[in-house]
């Protein structure tokens, strides 16, 4: 092949698969030789701290502190971190980096489940008045009855946890963002009844019975009590959620501690079984040898 060949047809081909540039041609005998420098090729590499580059250095894991020494690091890298606790409170932000806990993981430790992390959720957002809350907390506890036909993680707890949440699932604690035994609804009928005094016969359904409301009721007590034995922690929002919880504690009654209605006066009788037709039909024959 002679050069001005070379040239035209083959180095076009050539440099496509070369990163440098053409420099020169040089011939030896019937051999033609295309020479390229590479001064100008980009390559990846790692400035050290004299300023020196290197290209594929060998590596090493820089491991924190905590885990230099520690017995159950090889037991660590073993496992999947999806899997783990700690991916989870990180992706929960419960932990930080360094994995200590946050104000919302603080608040998480204090209830069971998922309830703290609809409470803190709750309490991050400024505009949600603690007036509001403090009976949509009666949301966490009620189930799927009071939803009637809307949505059962709806309300504006069941919002604020699938926007702080997303739509994570994690078994016992989350389920679409929400605490698993989230039900809407509960916190309009608690309101009625405790704020409107609004007869709780008005608020039936088909599908809401009395005893329904007796325990959104005193689980909502419960919860209530569970804030205002909880511990202190310096967050405004905190205490007052606390403060309003308690004046609900000390100015509603336990429905566990109502009085039971009167029996009727046919529930006052001894009960007498009715003989069967058939058994007495029995008796007659028995009683004429027959």
């Amino acid at each position: 092949v002679s050069e001005p060949v070379f040239q035209t047809v083959l180095l076009p081909i050539v440099s496509q698969h070369v990163r440098g540039n053409f420099a020169e041609f040089e011939t030896r005998n019937q051999l033609v030789l295309a020479r390229f420098k590479f001064g100008q090729t980009e390559a990846e590499g790692y400035l050290e701290k004299s300023g020196r580059w290197l290209r594929d250095p060998a590596t090493r894991k820089n491991y924190p502190a905590i885990c230099e020494n520690c017995i159950y690091r090889e037991d660590c890298e073993s496992i999947d971190p999806a899997s783990s606790p700690a991916f989870a409170w990180r992706q929960l932000s419960l932990i930080d980096e360094s994995g200590i806990p946050t104000r919302r993981g603080i608040i998480f430790s204090l209830f069971s489940q998922g309830e703290g992390l609809a409470i803190a959720a709750a309490l991050e957002q400024n505009e949600y008045l603690v007036d509001d809350l403090v009976f949509d907390l009666a949301n966490l506890r009620a189930g799927h009855r009071f939803a009637r036909d809307e949505a059962v993680f709806g309300g504006r707890l069941g919002y604020v946890c699938q926007l702080t949440y997303g739509r994570l699932d994690f078994p016992g604690y989350l389920e679409m963002g929400v605490p698993p035994a989230y039900g809407a609804g509960a916190s309009e009928v608690i309101r009625d009844v405790i704020e409107q005094q609004v007869p709780r016969s008005k608020l039936l359904t088909d599908l809401l019975r009395p005893g329904d409301i007796e325990r959104a009721i005193t689980e909502w007590r419960s919860l209530l009590r569970q804030l205002v034995q909880a511990p202190d922690y310096p967050w405004s929002r905190w205490r007052e959620l606390r403060e309003v919880s308690a004046k609900f504690v000390s100015s509603t009654q336990s429905p566990t501690k109502q009085l039971l209605p009167a029996l009727l006066p046919n529930q006052l009788r001894r009960y007498q079984p009715k003989a069967s037709p058939f058994l007495s039909r029995v008796s007659d024959l028995d009683r004429h040898g027959v």
